[in-house]
């Protein structure tokens, strides 16, 4: 017994000294403070495991006493293996827990139910939920997560079966009081959750086959009257089954994203846009037919957040079409490709009318990419002319390569019927120009000279010349009609789509 007993003190007194020595190792002696951010940079490296973690706290016994003690490390769970589970329940104590349940068709094992079942008592701390794989976990789920969870923020299912799964109440049995987040995808729902007071972010992705309804979605609207961001992908059905009258204001929307290749108006018929929101519209479109009526709600009054257009800017390439309006009463963003070869002129002329639907005689810049009609007969019956004319408050005109001679004719007050000068605050005109033929000098100075000579002079004029382009020296005799002449090289034209949300996929 007495060799037990000095056998015992001498470990002791050596697991002292080596401790000892720990102590004054150079990294030691960063303080505790500091050293706890390290999992805070490695988690980055290894976050479906937590491997590197869990290498940490077998360094030495003070680094495992300084992360174990600190529960708010050991607060992601994946349910990968038992005991890490375990641990880190143990370990993160009462703090919310962020829940990762990832199942994968290569193996099916990667999320262990064994594990799962040792955070079921635990459902009450759940602060963000996400599910997602190739294989479908729900029902694996459901018949385990049936308490309600109080204080769950954030839920996310973004599913690629074969097979849908589907999404039904009772998860949580329905009760997501304090949930902020909710994004869906690859799941079939009939948006089962009321009272969604603290919902403000709602992301629905659908196959043609599980789209929700126009008056599930309305219903879900009014049950989450506190919504700021929505993104709808191909959620939209191709009919309404909601009473014509039927309108549910959105008062608190920032930022309304859809992407579909039937027609908006379908919901938007039923939403009431709020002034100060900025409305995203995304589609594919077949023949000649202008996209814009088709795609905003047949009533202007749905729309306040367009009560002051500033800014209108037109892309009008072969590859993509958009239309962009803007205002500090909010924005309109229209950006479509065409799925198949369409007559691309006929259908710029039609979108360029179609802005005639806007109140637009407050818009103070105007910006238009790639518009080539041949030159016009009957500038007064043109698109150009009609957009001009709308617009009595432009300051700004740019023009990217297009062809500028109808937009040349359209400011110059003797083409006007009425001989009245168009746009008469007009005072700055940018051409971005790759050849000769996309601008024609004599007709610039005629319209320069003809408005000074109205009293609506051009302050500036500015030619860039992408590529190649060697104007000559007569782009300079504008300057006898104009207060500013520029000529300028440059290798790329100005980007007009800076809406998010709004690029190819």
């Amino acid at each position: 017994m007495q060799v037990d007993v000095l056998e015992r003190d001498t470990l002791e007194v050596l697991s002292m000294v080596r401790s000892m020595k720990n102590d004054f190792a150079l990294i030691n002696r960063i303080p505790g403070a500091v050293l706890r951010l390290i999992p805070t940079y490695l988690e980055c490296q290894d976050t479906e495991t937590g491997k590197d973690l869990i290498m940490l706290t077998h360094v030495c016994r003070g680094w495992r006493e300084l992360f174990t003690s600190h529960p708010s490390l050991w607060t992601r769970l994946d349910f990968t293996n038992v005991d890490k589970t375990r641990a880190y329940i143990e370990r993160s104590r009462s703090l919310p827990l962020d829940v990762v349940v990832c199942k994968s068709e290569y193996n099916d094992n990667y999320c262990l139910e064994d594990a799962l079942l040792l955070a079921v008592p635990h459902i009450k701390r759940f602060k963000s939920l996400t599910i997602s794989g190739t294989s479908d976990p729900l029902q694996h789920l459901t018949k385990h997560l049936t308490l309600p969870a109080p204080f769950l923020r954030e839920l996310t299912i973004d599913l690629y079966c074969d097979s849908t799964p589907v999404l039904n109440s009772a998860l949580f049995n329905g009760v997501l009081l304090s949930l902020r987040t909710l994004t869906l995808g690859g799941v079939v729902t009939h948006l089962p959750w009321k009272n969604l007071w603290s919902l403000t972010t709602f992301k629905l992705g659908c196959t043609s086959e599980n789209r929700v309804t126009v008056i599930q979605l309305l219903n879900f609207f009014e049950s989450a009257p506190r919504l700021r961001d929505i993104t709808l992908h191909h959620a939209i059905p191709t009919s309404s089954n909601a009473p014509s009258s039927r309108v549910v204001p959105l008062p608190h929307l920032e930022n309304l994203t859809i992407f579909a290749n039937s027609a908006h108006s379908i919901l938007l018929n039923h939403l009431s846009i709020p002034a100060g929101a900025s409305l995203v519209l995304r589609f594919g479109f077949r023949g000649d037919k202008s996209p814009l009526p088709d795609y905003l709600p047949k009533s202007i009054k749905n729309l306040p957040n367009l009560f002051r257009i500033t800014a209108v800017n037109l892309c009008l390439e072969r590859t993509e079409k958009f239309v962009h309006l803007i205002g500090p009463s909010g924005g309109l963003y229209i950006f479509g490709y065409p799925v198949e070869m369409t007559p691309s002129l006929d259908l710029d002329r039609r979108i360029l009318h179609s802005l005639n639907y806007f109140s637009l005689h407050m818009t103070r810049s105007l910006a238009i990419t790639e518009y080539e009609p041949s030159t016009l007969t009957e500038i007064n019956k043109s698109p150009p002319y009609h957009i001009l004319l709308h617009m009595s408050d432009l300051h700004t005109l740019t023009l990217t390569r297009c062809n500028n001679l109808p937009f040349i004719l359209a400011l110059n007050p003797d083409y006007n019927p009425s001989k009245l000068v168009p746009c008469p605050n007009l005072e700055e005109l940018v051409l971005y120009v790759e050849t000769r033929n996309e601008f024609n000098i004599p007709e610039l100075m005629n319209m320069a000279k003809e408005r000074a000579s109205k009293g609506a002079k051009l302050r500036s004029v500015t030619i860039v010349g992408l590529g190649e382009l060697v104007p000559g020296k007569e782009v300079f005799k504008l300057r006898k009609h104009v207060a500013h002449v520029e000529y300028r090289f440059e290798e790329n034209p100005p980007k007009w789509d800076s809406t998010p949300g709004c690029k190819s996929d």
